[in-house]
């Protein structure tokens, strides 16, 4: 494209009457060919308002894109009522009491413990019940030290065969 051409179509262009098709031809011009030094200003020119009529392209098709999203979730959003809010406002104090009254009993109905409750009455039954439990102890630990008698016999034996 010579430079007279492209300032004619420039021109044109300035005043509204370039078709997509040149206004095509002048945006391969000023971005891909050298530009002679007298249409600086007009690439410069050229290039905003091009890059401009993109952005707002672009904003409007975002736009459009916003709010069919925004149209489409408002369509699948159930609609809510008050009743259900303000039943659900009730059982949840309602729950809250009867949490505060459970625990409320429990604390206070505890069960009174008697310290000498496993205390026997008699001295003489008190000691026949030591008295039996301290034998099967003995008996459980004499059984225990059998066993560890026979370990030590034949731990000697093995030594001695050595």
């Amino acid at each position: 494209m010579t430079t007279e051409f492209a300032r004619q179509l420039f021109d044109k262009y300035l005043d509204g009457n370039t078709t997509p098709l040149e206004e095509q031809e002048l945006l391969n011009f000023f971005s891909t060919q050298h530009v002679p030094d007298s249409l600086k200003a007009e690439q410069t020119y050229f290039l905003n308002i091009f890059n401009e009529k993109q952005a707002q392209q672009l904003q409007a098709t975002l736009n459009h894109k916003i709010d069919a999203w925004a149209a489409a979730d408002k369509a699948f959003q159930p609609a809510t009522t008050r009743r259900p809010r303000r039943w659900l406002w009730a059982a949840s104090i309602a729950a809250s009491v009867a949490v505060i009254v459970t625990v409320g009993a429990k604390v206070l109905s505890k069960p009174t413990i008697d310290i000498n409750a496993d205390t026997f009455d008699s001295p003489e039954l008190a000691y026949a019940t030591t008295e039996q439990s301290l034998a099967l102890l003995s008996k459980t630990i004499n059984k225990g030290c059998d066993e560890l008698e026979k370990i030590s016999q034949i731990t000697k034996s093995i030594n001695d065969n050595k």
